[in-house]
């Protein structure tokens, strides 16, 4: 009876693991459904906590960093204070993001600090919150952030007792959640390898669970009107700015018609014209003197007003923006001089003719984005290049209604005010630059061979020594051999890997030029 009995267990038991197998292998479920139950698994394996804070749509799990809303904010007529973002039919969503693979590695950040730690950190990045369209419909976001925007998130009773909190919980200003999301909502198939300088020490996989950190620093109805506000704001009480305007300069004799009062008759105030002839959200300011000019003058402001002085507060040197922007001043008085002050009709460009100019675009906070001065390069990018290229800036290729106008539409409408041999700036909304697009950012890796002859005859030299000690004595046939097969310079070669990494420029971001026109 006892061996029965065992026999009879051994065969259920075989049994149970082929119908365990068959299960496992079992075609008709989907990869979705997979990985919905490996996501449920490794969530009551390590954040039993969350199972309660299950969200049906999207099949993702939520953990509460910072309810929101707790700050008292007076809604303004665009700024939309502590309202939800599910309650607004349009609306943009300034915001940072942190994503990880689930092993908690990072794979994309927009913290430089961050960044910094992971040793991905870029002097080439733009370290700020992500801007994008949250509205009603999606277009744009990631999935799994566009759920958590849209709706009201599922909060366990447990969890919610916790928390302390009874009221239904949305997504608003302040609030930041970790979202544990299938790659169904996240990144799918393709995976992520996140570029620009944003990337983390790893990349995500294809059809990959991973956790997404959300944390929202504003949200706003129109990103234009917060453009021209925060250009009014550059601008409020400089002195010098000009308002530009629609009229389009052919040649320099057209220009003086064009003006009803002179430059200087402007000094200290901004022309006043009616919206027919004026262009919104884009000055200029001719006379720029950087020996003078002192940091106020820049009027620098935290480009989403958002809490956000310096991003760069814990990041090297960028520690100090301002002391950053003196030093620029510095590089432009030792290669250009102090500037004209002749800024009189016999010194003003000719737009028929090329122009060089030379030139460092910032960001409103102060940060370079771009510039073809190689001593700045240096300075702002750790660019050790040291190339660099004069821009020859020709008004008949710039035309912004021309299919691929050569500079943005902003030069087209300034640079006709400027003058040869002096400074001049400009700032402008983006809707004269890089519009409601923007620029994404990129990264891209060069590698290059060279033959370095040096390095061949060293090599050359100690095996010949070599050859010696061992070959003594057989000199006249191991010298020929040595020499032409094993010691040729042309054999010997030295790989350089460089990694380039182009600035983003979110959407709706106002930017700001300093110019200097080479003499004529």
């Amino acid at each position: 009876m006892r061996f029965r009995g065992r026999y009879i267990a051994i065969a259920l038991l075989v049994f149970v693991a082929a119908a365990f197998a068959s299960c496992i292998t079992e075609t008709s479920i989907s990869n979705k459904e997979r990985e919905k139950i490996s996501l449920a698994a490794w969530i009551r394996l390590n954040k039993p906590e969350l199972e309660e804070n299950y969200q049906e749509e999207g099949g993702y799990y939520v953990e509460v960093l910072e309810w929101g809303g707790d700050e008292a904010i007076t809604p303004t007529e665009n700024e939309l204070g502590n309202a939800p973002i599910m309650e607004q039919d349009t609306c943009w969503v300034y915001y940072n993001i942190v994503g990880r693979d689930m092993n908690g590695r990072v794979c994309l950040t927009r913290d430089g600090s961050l960044a910094d730690l992971c040793g991905t950190f870029s002097y080439s990045t733009h370290y700020v919150p992500f801007f994008n369209y949250a509205g009603s419909n999606n277009q744009g976001l990631l999935e799994g952030t566009y759920l958590a925007m849209r709706h009201e998130i599922t909060l366990g009773e447990e969890y919610r007792a916790k928390l302390g909190k009874s009221e239904p919980f949305y997504l608003r200003r302040g609030s930041k959640v970790r979202l544990y999301l299938p790659s169904s909502i996240a990144y799918g198939e393709s995976g992520s390898s996140a570029e620009g300088g944003y990337e983390g020490q790893y990349s995500l996989d294809a059809n990959r669970s991973m956790i997404m950190e959300i944390e929202v620093k504003s949200v706003i109805k129109n990103p234009s009107e917060k453009e021209l506000d925060m250009v009014d704001a550059y601008i409020e009480g400089a002195a010098g700015w000009v308002q530009a305007e629609k009229a389009k300069r052919e040649d320099e004799d057209d220009t003086a018609e064009d003006n009803t009062t002179s430059d200087s008759e402007n000094e200290g105030t901004t022309t006043d014209k009616t919206d027919d002839d004026t262009l919104k959200g884009l000055y200029y300011r001719l006379g720029f003197n950087p020996k003078t000019s002192d940091m106020t003058s820049y009027r620098y402001v935290a480009p989403e007003k958002v809490g956000i002085n310096n991003p760069y507060r814990d990041t090297k040197k960028y520690a100090n923006i301002d002391d950053i922007n003196r030093r620029i001043n510095e590089i432009l008085l030792e290669r250009f001089g102090e500037g004209t002050t002749d800024l009189t009709d016999k010194t003003k460009v000719n737009t028929v003719n090329t122009i060089n100019v030379w030139y460092v675009l910032r960001f409103m906070d102060g940060y370079v984005l771009d510039t073809n001065i190689k001593e700045v390069r240096e300075l702002v990018f750790d660019d050790q290049s040291g190339t660099e290229s004069v821009y020859q800036y020709r008004h008949a290729d710039s035309n912004p209604d021309s299919e691929k106008p050569a500079s943005i539409a902003a030069w087209y409408y300034a640079i006709p005010y400027m003058h040869h041999g002096a400074y001049g700036e400009i700032v402008t909304t983006s809707a004269y630059a890089y519009g409601s697009v923007g620029i994404t950012g990129s990264t891209t890796t060069d590698t290059t061979t060279t033959t370095t002859p040096e390095m061949a005859y060293n090599n050359y030299y100690n095996y010949y020594n070599y050859y010696n000690n061992y070959y003594y004595g057989y000199n006249n046939y191991y010298n020929y051999y040595n020499y032409n097969y094993f010691a040729s310079p042309s054999t010997d070669s030295e790989t350089v890997t460089t990694t380039t990494i182009s600035t983003e420029v979110l959407p709706y971001t106002p930017l700001v030029f300093t110019i200097f026109v080479e003499e004529e």
